[in-house]
């Protein structure tokens, strides 16, 4: 079996890193208080930057205790946190860290002390910028230009624990997308509005990174003073003193009457910016260069080797030198073996050769699903009439390409599910003829709603794309939809009108009547996209499988768990995957949930899967997408070992 290459490049020389620590005990930081956690990053992130050495909390059985590099004397004995101070004191000295001893504390401390040290000189390589602590380096040079917005090329980096168990940098590669003009050197109040909010890269002279523009000030780099030891300066001189010389050209030609924007630092402190040395951040969706940093592999693994030659091998923080190997850690590979599946009237489908099963290669896996979908003795497992069906739709779809949309969808839907005894969904059309921002679009809809009988059933709702939506901000209007629907008892799907619009024209009958058809260079196209419909929004939403799993999960229940939007969503999955149920709760933080919420919400779903199987859970998997909070994993464990 061949080994598989990684993207971790191990560090060569562990043993040499001579490096000790210091362990602080915190206390009035107790785990019973509310903003245990919230205080406990606090205090990481505000003494790293008031320190300027990497700190982290270790956890303890007799509480949590703070790790210093050794030898740093302004360790403050008292810290100001929200709602309370707490004490720091000195209970270990001149600890010295051994790289290659293997446990979770450890292993933290050892983390935390080499990101740290490869920050440093990859910050100083006056050939890489940095958006901001944490996040990748990019060239300064830009790899390709287009319409005004330069694609610059960069790498991310942190420092993991090795399969091998040894310490390594893993590294990947990533894009940035700026404007290659800045924003006018000179603004007024009234031309400075619509960059209030922008994203900018700030060039510091040298330095560059990313700021928020939050206002615009009245005086320009000439009048606004910036303190100094020495005494007031004015902007414009305190850059030019700062920066390294020779300075950049942007720079030495600042205009000395050039505008100046606001902006807050990584401390939340107020800064002053002049406008000519900021460059607005493109979004991706934004521009045409996004394509060409979709990478192929092995295009993306010659970068990754690249970038560690040039920028990784050798990096060195005073008297201590990280050396990283040019080549990465490869491991074994490992198999993952296929499920089994099984399809309507008791067929089974198998990669791994289960008796009495259809058998399938891996590569031919997708089409034979597809196929097993499509075959009179086998199709959906789920095999129920259809339900209380409704197609919300805008007024003006409706009065234009929507009959004809209708008419295709329930062809999409009949045919891959016959069984349900036709899809005849009852239309209903929302205003939108107004303003299609988010606010106007959900009241018409739900006034629309709102203004028929509704019974128990399941629905597919038509948006248009919001005009108030941000770029990469999750869609609204579709979520609170759904939520405000499902407090109906109204099972709810979205989709968008964009592909209705671009795919259906105008044309005339043979009597001259104008009708609507699919333009002949989009059929192959809307076709595949219908069927997308059907199969996502409308069956699924019905809960109508078109499989379950013949070999069941290691878990009797699953429970996925995402946050967005001040929405929480638990998924319960059975062990087949046949009993899928979600809950939705409203939360009060954005995207982290609270140990409180977290008790609840898992003891109510636990007990109705106890009733759901007549008997106690013997074995739960939870899964959360995206980061896993600390208030939601001293939760989880506990509960699960009593359930």
């Amino acid at each position: 079996m061949t080994d598989i290459e990684t993207n971790i490049f191990p560090i060569l020389n562990l043993n040499d890193l001579k490096l000790r620590y210091d362990t602080y005990r915190v206390r009035n930081l107790r785990r019973d208080q509310d903003e245990y956690f919230q205080n406990r990053d606090a205090l990481t992130r505000d003494l790293s930057y008031k320190l300027k050495m990497p700190v982290l909390i270790i956890e303890r059985p007799d509480g949590p205790y703070l790790v210093v590099p050794g030898d740093v004397a302004n360790v403050p004995q008292t810290f100001p946190l929200v709602r309370t101070y707490v004490h720091l004191d000195k209970v270990e000295s001149g600890t010295p860290l051994d790289f290659n001893v293997r446990n979770s504390e450890n292993d933290s401390i050892c983390l935390r002390f080499i990101q740290f040290l490869i920050q440093a000189p990859l910050f100083r390589n006056n050939r890489l910028w940095q958006p901001s602590s944490g996040m990748g380096f990019f060239e300064k040079t830009p790899f390709e230009q287009t319409n005004g917005i330069g694609r610059y090329r960069g790498f991310g980096t942190r420092a993991v624990i090795a399969p091998s168990g040894r310490i390594g940098l893993c590294v990947d590669v990533h894009s940035k997308y700026i404007r290659t003009a800045s924003l006018p050197v000179r603004l007024s109040r009234l031309t400075f509005r619509p960059f209030q909010g922008q994203r900018c890269v700030y060039r510091y002279g040298h330095q560059w990174y990313e700021i928020r523009i939050e206002t615009f000030s009245d005086l320009n780099v000439s009048e606004e003073q910036i303190r100094t030891a020495d005494g007031p300066v004015s902007l414009f001189e305190f850059i030019a003193r700062a920066s390294r010389k020779p300075l950049p050209a942007e720079l030495a030609s600042l205009p000395h009457d050039a505008s100046v924007i606001r902006y807050r630092n990584n401390r939340g402190e107020d800064r002053a910016a002049p406008s000519g040395l900021c460059h607005p951040v493109c979004d991706t969706q934004e521009n045409a260069l996004h394509q060409g940093a979709i990478l192929s592999p092995h295009i993306r693994r010659e970068q990754v080797r690249r970038f560690v030659s040039e920028y990784l091998t050798d990096l060195r923080f005073n008297q201590i030198a990280v050396r990283v190997s040019r080549e990465p850690e490869r491991i074994e590979q490992k198999l993952f073996r296929v499920p089994d599946f099984e399809f309507g009237n008791g067929c089974k489908l198998s990669v791994r050769g289960t008796t009495g099963a259809s058998q399938v290669s891996l590569d031919a896996l997708g089409r034979k699903r597809i196929d097993l979908l499509r075959d009179a003795h086998a199709g959906f497992y789920v095999k129920e009439r259809f339900r209380r069906q409704y197609l919300i739709l805008p007024q003006s779809v409706w009065e234009s390409w929507g009959e004809r949309f209708v008419a295709d969808l329930k062809q999409a839907v009949d045919n891959l599910f016959p069984e349900g005894g036709g899809y005849k969904p009852d239309i209903i059309t929302y205003k939108d003829r107004g303003p299609r921002t988010y606010r106007d679009q959900g009241k018409a809809i739900l006034e629309a709603v709102g203004d028929r009988f509704m019974e128990s059933a399941y629905a597919v709702v038509m948006l248009h794309p919001t005009t108030d939506r941000k770029v990469r901000e999750h869609d609204l209007l579709a979520a609170m939809v759904i939520r405000e629907l499902r407090k109906n008892d109204i099972f709810a799907a979205v989709n968008h009108s964009e592909m209705g619009e671009h795919s259906y024209v105008m044309a005339s009958a043979r009597d001259g009547t104008p009708r609507y058809e699919i333009k002949k260079n989009q059929r192959s196209r809307l076709m595949g996209y219908l069927r997308n419909v059907a199969l996502n929004k409308v069956l699924l939403t019905n809960n109508f499988w078109p499989f379950v799993l013949a070999t069941p999960l290691h878990a009797e229940v699953t429970i996925g768990i995402d946050v967005k939007n001040q929405t929480a969503g638990f998924t319960v999955i059975g062990q087949n995957g046949l009993s899928v149920k979600s809950y939705c709760y409203t939360s009060r933080q954005k995207e982290k949930l609270l140990k409180a919420q977290v008790l609840t919400h898992l003891a109510e779903i636990i007990s109705d899967e106890k009733i759901r199987l007549g008997r106690p859970l013997k074995s739960i998997v939870i899964h959360r997408d995206g980061r896993c909070f600390q208030s939601e994993m001293d939760t989880a464990l506990p509960l699960l070992s009593t359930s």
